[in-house]
């Protein structure tokens, strides 16, 4: 539990604890950015001119972190931005013409690069209405930072020197400079040259505009169509410019807007612009403008805003098509209709039944159109454009009369009962003493509604709430529909959630409810008012009611988002409504946001510690863990995990299902698609039903009836059932969700068979038993504890006679099988460790003779060579010892059968595409020695054999396989001083190589050691070899001459053996030629077992692989120093002149030339033709025997 709750701690913890420090660095880091010299001293004659990139991404990274809690940011914002913003204008007053000077290698930055990439990140963390109020707005600036962003982006030089960051913030400055309160009349400077040409677009500018309005207008209009982030600053800079009252009395909104029709209607100018991002450009600055603009500014538009508005989304034109039934436009429609609606309701409100208005400022069908649209946009297929409809209507409604409103709410309220039928759900039962709580519910059934559409709508509806728009009347029947949106799921054809956001605008709802509405107006309502009652009929609280439904909501939701949402609903709920909910603080402290973050913890912790405070929350946790979000979850963990809760719910509160899902109770799973329709149960649902029966049971609550009339809750007419996936039919037939049905299944017997006891009868065993076998040839690894749990617990109940006619039935299938395959073709793992489990469970103090012997001669067929890794491995880990406790309780002459085929899985190095599979069967030998290696078990020989394979094994070069050898080594051989000085060493130190090499030596089991040692030495990693060969040169030089002698022999005797492609073959060569080369002890010349290696030696010269034959030249090498063998290796080494590789020709050459000074050598081509090449190396050969025969 400690590695989940670690896991659960949501990253805002962290940084919550972290950003004291983060914000520190920040502070530190911004005057080194900015400036040279001294940090603490502020002069801005030490600005900077260009910044590394490394040093702005190291700020950009340092902001990114609050990404997820920018609010932790606001105490330091002023102190962290105005550097920049300093820096920045410090720069545009004094080096604006630098700019393009600074960087021409590219490898820096110029600074208002550096400096406008960290303000977009601010931006984006922040938001950027929170950080343009820290931009300098004296009107001084606004030419000045118009001319540098045109200097620097003069489309006259080609293509654009700002990058998109530059551009954005100097747009968005440049609209915050727009709302100077001075007339920019004042402050613009004439025109000078050619006046201002407003490029890529039709607009005409309205006479007597400021200079610099016409630069301001011409940037703002080039970048409104932009693809990236300027087009927003530029949409903001066109806005404030047009509300400007300096501008409105030239009436440039009037040309703008002019435009925009034109822009939206006019097919000339739809060819010249037929851009997406054109038409968005537009449309935001439409709903800019009305956002922003009072209602006597926009009321002369409201009609023509209208008309476009309909004529592009009823009649638009082909070019358009595309463009408009985008997500985006859409959602930008809706942002214009929404102020159109709130202008003319504004409108009507300052009018006396509509007197002194004119068609130009009313129309009678605006209001209802729009109502229509954004209602219908409601189900929309796109979040985005349902969100955005969702508040519109919300804020519409605000404004509207009562009357109005009660009508629009109650139209939203139809639309989303559309398709909800209701059903009663589970019946759930909990008894103390004469007392009984009735869980019946009844809950809506949503089986054909939309899910869009609902998100819609209970959005919709959760808007109303949190602006108080809903009608106090419908506020019974709005709480109804969000606590069915609470228990909404749909899924996709493949297998999606799509309710999710449905659940999390519900808890928006509730949340909202608890903030806005008081005591006791929620008091007011009764739960007999509501048409859906939930889990709980007998509370008259709606807060209770709420408090309950959230409580399960944050335990067993799916959605981690909804989690915690609901968290903090039931926070807002318990804070805001004191003394109304029970036990409400303890609630809140144990439903806490970060608690229910892991769904794990939220099921299996959190909803065990509710339980204990009301009986409120134990009835609902308990029929929540039979619903769709538990039981009937599509995720077999969560399934487990349910059953898991479910049982301790019965077990330790005492609580009684009357009726659990099985087969044919389909009330019992409370699923989105109702149970009470004839339908196909899914593997995942049954495989849940079976968990939560097995969990009950195990808490020994079998329903009595079953025992009193025999019947079996794993009745075969239930199992094999039409709808049923779980039949015995189909596991055999490996139909779909076999692996779920074996879990179920044999959880299910396991439980039926623990607590049931001798009430089981004979034909239940039977059939049971069939199952299992069935299990056991289609099993997996990931079933294998389950299955082999259900075959003991089932075994166990049959006489005695049964269960050894049953184990002789499993011990012949398996012996029949070949290669690890039963009759049938199906892996017989599983069924060899049933059978070992079972035969340890065996209640018999002596088995027949011919019994253990059928058991030792099945174990011995199943760990022969053909037999793979997997069968092996399941052998040694379950079968062979309770096979070899039978044979030394009764009949020890049987186990020594067993001796060989335990010595070779102790040398299992089989090889295949996977690697060195045979490790496996090495550990699991190795896991039978240590556990058989108590006195008397095993005779002398067979253990001194043995534990030369095992210290081999202790230095081979596998880390799991050197590392479980060292444990045997240390549990049998070492006495006690050694364990304690061998406790912190670790498997690849020298000091570990060192211990086990005197250990061999001290054993006299110095070759057995050599055979895994030599691996590690040549072939292991770079820290093996190295620390490996040090050893090996320690251990020699202190050897005395006979341990050194036994050394060279043992390594002669294996590369005799390996000759000519053995596996040790390699590296016990490149061993030798290490030993040689580095001047280690050597045997003496008279006594050398060397001499009888060298004619062995030349079969490997027909050997393909390049380092076996390198290592050879090696070896021939050494052997050049030594006067016993020094003419045969010479010799070897001219006959290697003429190998077939040239590498191995080089290195033969090479070897040669170190030891043998020879003028014929150095001028042989070893490069020439055949014949010619082998008479000249039988010239040097002579002559390099010349050479060594003098030299002696």
């Amino acid at each position: 539990m400690t590695t989940e709750a670690d896991e659960g701690d949501a990253v805002e913890i962290h940084l919550q604890r972290v950003s004291a420090k983060v914000i520190d660095e920040l502070r530190l880091s911004v005057p080194l950015f900015l400036q040279k010299g001294d940090p603490a001293v502020v002069d801005q004659t030490r600005i900077r001119k260009v910044v590394k990139p490394n040093n702005t991404a190291k700020i950009e990274r340092l902001i990114n972190t609050f990404q997820e809690w920018p609010q932790l940011l606001d105490p330091a914002l002023e102190q962290l931005i105005q550097p920049f913003v300093t820096a920045l204008v410090h720069y545009v007053q004094n080096h604006a013409d630098n700019y393009r000077q600074s960087s021409p290698d590219k490898l820096v930055d110029p600074l208002p690069r550096a400096i406008c990439r960290v303000l977009y990140t601010f931006c984006k963390v922040r938001g950027p209405k929170v950080i343009s109020r820290f931009f300098r707005n004296g009107p001084e600036i606004l030419e000045p930072m118009l001319d540098a962003f045109e200097l620097w982006n003069n489309p006259a030089e080609g293509a654009d020197s700002l990058i998109w960051e530059e551009k954005y913030v100097l747009l968005l400055w440049l609209s915050h400079l727009a709302l100077t309160p001075f007339d920019l009349d004042f402050i613009s400077t004439p025109a000078v040259g050619t006046p201002t040409v407003f490029t890529r677009t039709t607009f005409s500018p309205p006479p007597g505009l400021p200079n610099v309005v016409h630069r301001l207008l011409a940037l703002a209009l080039r970048y409104l169509s932009s693809v990236s982030k300027e087009r927003d600053a530029a949409v903001s800079l066109l806005v404030r410019l047009s509300l400007r009252p300096d501008m409105q009395r030239l009436q440039l909104h009037h040309r703008l807007l002019q435009w925009v029709f034109s822009s939206l209607n006019n097919s000339v100018e739809r060819d010249a612009h037929a851009s997406f991002y054109f038409y968005t450009g537009i449309l935001s600055y439409l709903a800019g403008f009305l956002r922003s603009g009072n209602s006597q500014t926009v009321v002369s538009f409201l009609a023509p805003v209208f008309k476009c508005l309909q004529a592009i989304t009823f009649n638009r034109a082909n070019a358009t098509d595309d463009v408009f039934e985008s997500a985006v436009a859409r959602k930008l429609i809706i942002k214009i209709y929404r102020p159109l609606a709130v202008h003319q309701l504004s409108v009507i409100a300052s009018s006396s039944l509509h007197r002194g208005m004119t068609s130009q400022t009313y129309d009678p069908d605006l209001l209802d159109s729009i109502l229509d649209y954004l209602l219908s946009s409601l189900g929309d297929k796109d979040s985005t454009v349902r969100l955005t409809a969702s508040k519109a209507v919300s804020v519409v409604t605000q404004k509207l009369d009562p009357d109005m409103s009660a009508q629009l709410v109650d139209d939203i309220i139809q639309r989303q009962q559309e398709n909800s039928v209701y059903a009663r759900s589970v019946k759930f039962g909990k008894n103390h003493g004469t007392s009984s709580m009735d869980l019946t519910a009844v809950r809506r059934g949503l089986a054909l509604a939309d899910p869009l559409s609902w998100h819609g709508h209970v959005l919709t509806l959760s808007h109303l709430l949190y602006r108080r728009s809903a009608p106090s009347a419908f506020l019974s029947t709005i709480i109804s529909l969000l606590i069915d949106a609470l228990d909404f799921e749909h899924r996709s054809q493949m297998g999606t959630s799509l309710g999710g956001n449905v659940r999390d605008a519900a808890c928006f709802g509730i949340w909202s409810i608890a903030r806005k509405y008081s005591t006791a107006e929620l008091l007011c309502i009764h739960t007999t008012d509501l048409q859906s009652r939930a889990y709980h009929p007998q509370l008259n609280s709606v807060i209770e009611l709420l408090a309950a439904e959230l409580v399960l909501i944050a335990t067993m939701d799916p959605e981690g988002n909804i989690r915690r949402g609901a968290s903090a609903a039931l926070q807002e709920l318990v804070g805001r409504h004191p003394d109304t909910v029970p036990s409400g603080i303890q609630l809140i402290q144990i439903v806490d946001y970060h608690a229910v973050g892991l769904r794990s913890r939220a099921m299996n912790i959190v909803s065990l510690q509710t339980v204990v405070l009301d009986k409120i929350y134990l009835n609902t946790i308990a029929t929540g863990i039979l619903s769709w979000r538990a039981i009937s979850s599509p995720a077999a963990a969560v399934r487990r995990d349910a059953a898991g809760v479910l049982g301790r719910l019965v077990g330790k509160y005492g609580v009684r299902p009357s009726m659990l899902p099985l087969c044919r109770c389909s009330e019992s799973v409370d699923a989105p698609t109702p149970f009470q329709r004839k339908r196909e149960k899914s593997a995942d649902e049954w495989h849940g039903i079976y968990l939560a029966h097995a969990a009950v049971i195990d808490e020994g609550c079998v329903e009595e009836s079953l025992l009193v009339h025999r019947r079996d809750p794993l009745d075969k007419h239930l199992l094999l059932e039409e709808d049923s996936v779980f039949g015995l039919e189909n596991i055999i037939d490996h139909g779909k969700g076999t692996e779920l049905a074996i879990e179920a299944l044999c959880t299910m017997i396991a439980a039926v068979s623990d607590q049931s006891g001798p009430g089981v009868t004979v034909n239940q065993l039977k059939y049971h038993m069939d199952i299992l076998e069935a299990c056991f040839r289609h099993c997996t690894g990931q079933n294998l504890n389950v299955v082999k749990t259900a075959a003991v617990s089932t075994f166990r109940l049959l006489e005695e006679s049964e269960q050894l006619l049953l184990v002789g039935s499993w011990l012949d299938e398996i012996k029949e099988g070949c290669n690890g395959q039963l009759r049938r073709g199906r892996s017989n793992v599983a069924l060899i460790t049933v059978v070992g489990a079972v035969l340890q469970s065996l209640r018999m103090c002596r088995v027949a003779e011919d019994s253990v012997a059928l058991q030792i001669e099945v174990l011995i067929s199943q760990l022969n060579k053909e037999s793979n890794e997997s069968t092996k491995c399941a052998v040694l880990n379950h079968l062979f010892l309770p096979v070899f406790n039978r044979a030394c309780s009764g009949y020890p002459h049987l186990k020594e059968r067993l001796k060989r085929p335990l010595i070779d899985c102790l040398n299992d190095h089989t090889i295949d595409s996977r690697g060195d599979v045979g490790s496996d069967v090495r550990i699991a030998a190795i896991n039978i020695i240590s556990k058989t290696a108590a006195p008397g078990q095993w005779d002398d020989a067979f253990c001194h054999e043995a534990s030369g394979i095992v210290y081999g094994l202790a230095v081979e070069k596998l880390d799991k396989v050197r590392g479980r050898a060292w444990s045997c080594v240390r549990e049998v051989r070492l006495p006690i001083q050694d364990v304690q000085q061998s406790a912190s060493w670790s498997t690849n130190s020298v000091e570990y190589f060192t211990f086990i090499f005197d250990l061999a030596k001290r054993e006299r089991l110095l070759a057995q050691m050599l055979k895994g040692f030599i691996t590690t030495a040549s072939v292991g990693t770079e820290l093996l070899v190295r620390n490996s060969r040090i050893a090996l040169l320690h251990c020699l030089n202190g050897c005395t001459t006979v341990e050194t002698y036994m050394f060279h022999d043992a390594l002669v005797q294996i590369i005799q053996t390996e000759i000519p492609t053995g596996r040790l073959l390699r590296p016990a060569l490149e061993v030798l030629s290490f030993v040689l080369d580095n001047d280690a002890a050597q045997p003496e010349p008279s006594t050398s077992p060397y001499q009888i290696l060298l004619e062995p030696l030349r079969a490997v010269h027909a050997n393909t692989d390049l380092s076996t034959l390198q290592a050879l030249v090696g070896v021939y090498a050494g052997f050049l120093n030594r006067s016993d063998v020094r003419m045969a290796a010479l010799i070897q080494l001219h006959r290697l002149l003429l190998h077939r590789y040239p590498s191995i020709r080089l290195a033969a050459a090479g070897a040669l030339a170190m030891v043998v000074d020879n003028e014929g050598l150095r001028r042989l081509d070893l490069r020439a033709d055949k014949q010619v090449l082998r008479a000249g190396v039988e010239r040097v050969l002579k002559e390099s025997q010349r050479v060594l025969s003098v030299a002696e």
